[in-house]
């Protein structure tokens, strides 16, 4: 039914464009490693960490 938003957004990857920014890769395997990285579930801050960890 849907009411708590649980629903998961499928994302069909088609060309080497991003659909959510713009921008154009060379390779699908590229645009496929920049969705997990810029557009993927981003985590969680645990307090006070490293910035590179």
């Amino acid at each position: 039914m849907g009411f708590f938003g649980n629903k998961e957004k499928g994302m069909l990857i088609t060309g080497t464009e991003c659909q959510m920014c713009g921008m154009n890769f060379t390779a699908t395997e590229r645009l496929m490693r920049h969705m997990q990285k810029a557009h993927g579930k981003s985590k969680k801050d645990s307090g006070k960490s490293c910035p590179n960890c």
